[in-house]
């Protein structure tokens, strides 16, 4: 069965969303949309889990990637988007104001430099040199006209908002039911041999990839970490969906990921003081731990069988032994241990050595050299000061969030290659609300005399 079967799927979803553009077209609206086809991208490779050839198809699908009609849709779709927006931002750009103007020259800089590290650095016949180049290039052209769109449009009512957050909390369920599946009936791609000679399964549902999926999950579960704290009228269904996407960070045995968001989880109860709510760092933990010990001590021997469950906790023995993991490997760098398991090695320098690593700040510096890191770095430094500067203004849930999100989205990219399709787009889609409560927090009488814009 030929790929492009599946990827009929790809292009149903792109005439819907065009469908719907034809009646919303605010930028938040907008914004939603590339959030929500970022997920369904990849849907074809869930869809590939119904064939009898399942196992075979998977694989010839990481090995090629997508195919000419989930390409095609993808380029129609944001194309069409960036056209939209792109309307919003010269409209919104006649209402802008001083530190506006000075967060797009940043902006425009830093893709200029990055052309200029790009062509100094160009590797002859390298197309992924290329495509990871305009693949930031896009993030940061998204993020642009998303921002100051924002600025002269943002008309999306809650009542829209809610119907949105269902939508994606039953996507959210759905992707949680494939990636069981995936791992109960061993029909995951990806998995990692032990030294015990144990094989552990790992998720990827609808996103194609176990990191992806995890990386996914984690901004859902931000997002509604931050509907915890905003919205006290939809704590319910906030609590419903942190645990949907703690069970697929823990389905998709993504380690760095999830010690990530545990960390800027924890961070953000630091400076959310007195108004911290407890359930959104509690409840990652928690679930994972319920899944583990519920499976270990209650499931496996009412069922008296660990046959699919054992590889569940066999995920939950991955993510407790990471720390071990880490100081061993620190260990035996510094000479105190004679060896360590071939995997922990294989974890820890996969990402960053090689031309298979993972580490999208060092593939970037590869593609860009010196002058092109050191543009993006700027960027992330000087949106980092923006979002420091709007907590210390306000002090408000949505700086915190939004300082986290930052955060997490630079540290990401360590362990993770910001240049592959829909991160770079996930990233530019929660950045740009960011930078328009940074750039009003700016604006506002409420920054303190003592601390001024050097920008």
């Amino acid at each position: 069965m030929k790929i492009d079967v599946f990827e009929i799927i790809n292009v149903v979803t792109v005439f819907g969303f065009l469908v719907l553009m034809k009646q919303r077209r605010d930028v938040a609206t907008l914004l939603i949309i590339l959030f929500f086809y970022g997920m369904l991208h990849f849907a074809f490779a869930a869809l590939a889990l119904t064939s009898s050839e399942s196992a075979n198809l998977l694989v010839v699908m990481h090995q090629e990637g997508g195919g000419a009609l989930a390409k095609m849709s993808t380029l129609v779709l944001l194309g069409s988007v960036f056209f939209v927006l792109f309307g919003h931002a010269h409209n919104g750009y006649l209402t802008i104001k001083r530190n506006e103007i000075k967060i797009i020259i940043s902006t425009l800089f830093g893709m200029a430099a990055l052309l200029c590290g790009y062509f100094f650095n160009i590797r002859q016949g390298d197309g992924l040199q290329l495509k990871n180049v305009a693949s930031i290039e896009a993030m940061l052209a998204f993020l642009l006209v998303g921002f100051v769109g924002f600025l002269g449009n943002n008309t999306l009512k809650t009542e829209s908002i809610s119907k949105w957050f269902l939508g994606g909390l039953f996507i959210l369920f759905f992707a949680d039911g494939i990636a069981f599946y995936e791992i109960f009936w061993h029909h995951s791609w990806a998995g990692t041999l032990e030294s015990s000679g144990a094989m552990v399964y790992r998720a990827s549902s609808i996103l194609f990839n176990p990191n992806l999926l995890a990386f996914w999950a984690s901004f859902v579960y931000l997002g509604c970490a931050y509907g915890m704290h905003a919205y006290n009228g939809h704590q319910k269904i906030m609590l419903m969906g942190m645990i949907l996407a703690s069970i697929a960070i823990y389905l998709s045995g993504a380690r760095s990921a999830g010690y990530l968001l545990l960390g800027v989880l924890f961070i953000s109860v630091l400076l959310l003081q007195k108004r911290v709510n407890w359930w959104s760092l509690i409840i990652l933990p928690l679930t994972f731990f319920t899944m583990y010990f519920g499976i270990r001590w209650f499931v496996i021997p009412i069922f008296n069988s660990d046959k699919g469950w054992h590889e569940i906790v066999l995920l939950g023995d991955r993510f407790a032994a990471s720390p071990l993991y880490l100081i061993n490997y620190a260990l035996f760098k510094f000479g105190y241990l004679a060896n360590v398991p071939a995997e922990i090695s294989l974890s820890i320098e996969g990402r960053f050595v090689g031309e298979g690593r993972d580490s999208g700040w060092l593939v970037l510096y590869q593609d860009v050299g010196l002058v092109g890191t050191i543009a993006m770095l700027w960027i992330c430094t000087m949106s980092f000061w923006w979002a420091v500067r709007s907590y210390i203004a306000t002090h408000s849930v949505s700086s915190v969030y939004a300082l986290m999100i930052l955060c997490y989205c630079v540290m990401t990219g360590l362990v993770m290659r910001m240049q592959i399709f829909p991160v770079w787009l996930f990233i530019s889609v929660f950045l740009a609300p960011c930078l328009v409560l940074w750039s009003r927090d700016l604006d506002s009488k409420l920054i303190p005399s003592g601390i001024k814009c050097t920008y």
